[in-house]
């Protein structure tokens, strides 16, 4: 299984670095991906004993979690870029 955090994370850095360090406007998933997500948070979380606030899992870094067709970060301007590394993008 790839780890699904790296691909929303280099996103996010060339997100930052193309935009001013501005946030994207969401991070959508399809329910697979951001399910796989979650569990590999979660499985992070709990072996280090750190205390995940309520509704960490509508949230990444900042940016809402939201279930889309593909998985893709949608840029302040409102273009969706695929995230290489995804499960699955359909």
């Amino acid at each position: 299984m790839p780890n699904l955090c790296d691909a929303p994370v280099e996103a996010w850095r060339a997100h930052w670095k193309a935009h001013g360090s501005a946030f994207p406007s969401c991070i959508e998933l399809t329910a697979a991906d951001l399910q796989a997500l979650n569990a590999e948070r979660q499985l992070t979380h709990g072996t280090t004993n750190f205390k995940q606030a309520d509704g960490w899992e509508d949230v990444f870094h900042g940016a809402k979690l939201q279930v889309g067709s593909t998985s893709c970060m949608v840029l302040a301007s409102g273009e969706p870029v695929v995230l290489a590394g995804a499960v699955s993008t359909s």
